[in-house]
């Protein structure tokens, strides 16, 4: 017999969850922990390549909100909850879960006080871009990739976002090392990560985000991305340190605070 769409729809869908990048992002903890470590050696590639794709998700989000409910009182407020609600419900639930717990320690109400501020900083950020179409660019592109550069530059937040987050993780790998605690999974991670591709995915993420932000003019170009650096460094230090050792939770962790800083690097050059 013919295999039914439905069943086709299934398998894809078990097929792109069981991804070791994904996994790192979406499993819990328990279906991580009886995965072979050799998968994620080579997961930091997937890494990087899902920080994309998460970023042209959240643009597709943030457009079909757009379309359906457009401005309210000035601000794309819909937008910007529909897109955050998507933002922390899926894609990132666990990287808000890990920041918050690195925020609010072993205290189960801190922990959940600290989950709330994390997406109410969130929505407040999110409600406050806008599409700045009378910003200037610096050159014109070709019509045939024109596409690459949104004309309404809160899409390039968006899109950027997510890839600075997998580099945070990617990052982590280089200036942490495995301990006691660390998961086989992410210590097979950290083994298969080469640290001249992180180079060079920085610098690939660092010529997008000039190119992306010369409307904020020199000193805001360089900003954003330069903050989205020293958060990743920075963070990814701190929580391995917090947590005894590298670990999912601070890679998870770093991926949000990065995420959180270069918006507000953002928001802020704008």
């Amino acid at each position: 017999m013919p295999t039914k769409p439905h069943n086709l729809l299934s398998r894809a869908a078990g097929w792109v969850l069981a991804r070791p990048e994904l996994m790192l992002l979406l499993a819990e903890d328990e279906a991580l922990a009886v995965e072979p470590p050799q998968r994620f050696q080579r997961a930091w590639f997937g890494l990087a390549v899902s920080g994309v794709l998460w970023g042209i998700v959240l643009t597709a989000v943030w457009g079909a909100a757009w379309k359906t409910f457009g401005h309210y009182l000035g601000f794309l407020i819909m937008p910007a909850a529909i897109t955050v609600a998507f933002y922390c419900l899926l894609p990132f639930a666990g990287a808000v879960s890990a920041l918050a717990r690195q925020i609010g320690g072993a205290s189960a109400d801190r922990r959940s006080a600290a989950a709330s501020v994390i997406v109410v900083a969130l929505a407040l950020c999110f409600i406050h871009l806008s599409p700045d179409r009378h910003r200037w660019e610096l050159f014109d592109l070709p019509w045939w990739i024109e596409w690459l550069r949104p004309q309404d530059k809160l899409y390039r937040v968006l899109l950027l976002m997510p890839a600075w987050g997998s580099w945070a993780m990617l990052i982590s790998l280089k200036i942490c090392k495995p301990g006691e605690k660390t998961e086989p999974q992410v210590a097979a991670l950290a083994r298969g990560c080469d640290a001249i591709a992180v180079t060079v995915i920085m610098a690939v993420l660092l010529a997008a985000s000039i190119a992306y932000f010369h409307h904020l003019g020199v000193g805001g170009q360089i900003a954003v991305p330069a903050v989205a650096i020293v958060a990743a460094v920075a963070s990814g230090s701190w929580f391995c340190r917090a947590s005894g050792g590298l670990s999912r939770q601070s890679l998870l962790a770093a991926n949000l605070a990065t995420q959180i800083a270069f918006l507000a690097a953002y928001l802020a050059g704008r």
